[in-house]
């Protein structure tokens, strides 16, 4: 056996991760076939990764394109360890210094939609794998890098995943903080509908669109505007927008009068950390003499949800002493002469019940006079912290970043690890440093990657012989 040595592929690593952040894998519904259930895009990243796994001799799988795995290890071994990875990735929305899929390297950083959220740190895995087999480290579970491409539209991948493959005895997704996380927060995602638009006005909303993911703080937002009047109170609105200092755009377009505001990307589950264009769009129409329908659209997003972060004018605001307080995200707003909808991203403390919020959420919205067309859960992640495969994990960090006694994160970010039965997410942004996934600029330091990297050989290298 050799020394595991990833650096020694440090421009093979680079390399290949430029070539998959070229690839635009970005969830495409209208073209979804099968054996494509994604869209091209994300089996393309799909195919090309098993492509390097079987360049370097590895054994390789396609899952009927919704996953693919990698495998190090005994071909006979009863239990495998998993680390889980996506290659798909949220639109790159907002304006970029750089092209978002071309990989862009200044200073050290690398700059690219997926440098961090997950194609850099799944290549981390990856390279971390190909380390142990160049020192032919014996391991007695097999290792599996498994690989989605829904992880950003809801997981649908995983869930197939989980139809086709036996259950891991443990495994860690790449694809959140280090040092570990050991809970998540569950997830209600809801779809509230509005009624299609009645009545006349001397302005209408003809349409309103914001938003490309659920899981995303839109950074941009319009409304087109008609009727005889609309020309007078768009320049109303746009005063408004002004006197905030919202950045702003206006068109003159065949249905009307087109508004466009901007505001900041950011990660679903913070989203407090963004700001809402969406909702900076509803405040400047907030006093418009529109319709009914279309006036409650608009106090919808100006009022009752309006930067209520917390779910309290929903009746929702829950608090544990685990994971924190509960969040609600705003992500897609879609509004026309049929109705409309907005979609809720609501992360759920780890001790709050899913059914419960649910039923209160319904009560909330029907309230409203609104309905609710579509509501999922996914439950928590919780894994116990003195579980031995989380104190391996913990005890690797330690050793690679000199440091002792690191205290355990929860997250309100969701990650693959909830659809294992043991497992935990586990790096690979590093502490102190901005996590910057769903924004525009996207980015991470090369070096974190490279240790990243090493982190993850060493922590599979242990794992792989995990006593049951």
């Amino acid at each position: 056996m050799n020394e595991i040595n990833v650096r020694a592929n440090k421009e093979s690593f680079l390399a290949d991760l430029a070539t998959l952040i070229a690839i635009p894998s970005t969830k495409d519904a209208s073209q979804a076939k099968e054996g494509a259930p994604f869209g091209p895009g994300p089996l393309a990243a799909l195919e090309k990764v098993l492509e390097f796994g079987k360049r370097d001799g590895f054994r390789t799988k396609l899952l009927q394109g919704y996953a693919g795995y990698i495998e190090y290890g005994p071909e006979d071994a009863e239990d495998y360890i998993a680390v889980l990875g996506h290659v798909d990735v949220v639109p790159a929305t907002g304006k970029w210094s750089h092209d978002p899929f071309t990989a862009y390297v200044e200073d050290g950083t690398l700059y690219a939609r997926g440098a961090i959220d997950d194609k850099g740190p799944t290549m981390a895995a990856y390279y971390a794998l190909k380390a142990l087999k160049d020192a032919a480290v014996p391991v007695k579970h097999r290792i599996r890098l498994v690989i989605g491409s829904d992880e950003e539209s809801g997981c649908e991948c995983m869930e197939k995943y989980n139809e086709l493959e036996p259950m891991s005895l443990f495994g860690f997704a790449p694809d959140a903080e280090f040092p570990l996380i050991f809970a998540e927060k569950g997830q209600i995602r809801a779809w509230i509908k509005l009624p299609q638009q009645a009545g006349d006005a001397p302005v209408h909303l003809a349409a309103f669109y914001s938003g490309e993911r659920i899981n995303m703080v839109p950074d941009h937002a319009y409304a087109v505007l008609s009727g005889p009047e609309a020309e007078k109170w768009s320049e109303k609105a746009q005063a408004e927008l002004t006197a905030k200092n919202i950045p702003f755009a206006v068109e003159r377009i065949e249905e009307g009068i087109k508004l466009t505001a901007k505001g900041k990307s950011y990660h679903g589950s913070v989203p407090s950390g963004g700001v809402n264009a969406a909702f900076l769009l509803a405040k400047a129409l907030k006093d418009l003499p529109l319709v009914p329908t279309e006036q409650g659209f608009i106090d919808l997003l100006a009022d009752t949800l309006y930067n209520d972060f917390a779910g309290e004018r929903l009746g929702i605001k829950f608090h544990d002493d685990v994971s924190g307080d509960l969040t609600v995200n705003v992500g897609v707003v879609r509004f026309s002469a049929e109705g409309g909808t907005v979609s809720l991203d609501i992360r759920c403390p780890i001790k709050a019940s899913l059914s419960e919020l649910s039923a209160t959420l319904k009560e909330s919205v029907e309230k409203l006079g609104l309905s609710i067309s579509e509501l999922g859960t996914s439950d928590p992640l919780y894994m116990d912290p003195k579980h031995p495969a989380v104190q391996i994990l913990k005890t690797v960090y330690e050793k690679h970043m000199g440091l002792n006694n690191v205290e355990l994160l929860t997250s309100g970010g969701g990650t693959y690890a909830q659809y294992l039965d043991a497992g935990v997410a586990f790096g690979a942004c590093m502490p102190n440093y901005p996590y910057t996934g769903h924004e525009v600029d996207e980015h991470v330091r090369v070096e974190d990657l490279f240790v990243a990297s090493e982190i993850y050989a060493d922590a599979m290298a242990e794992l792989g012989n995990l006593e049951k």
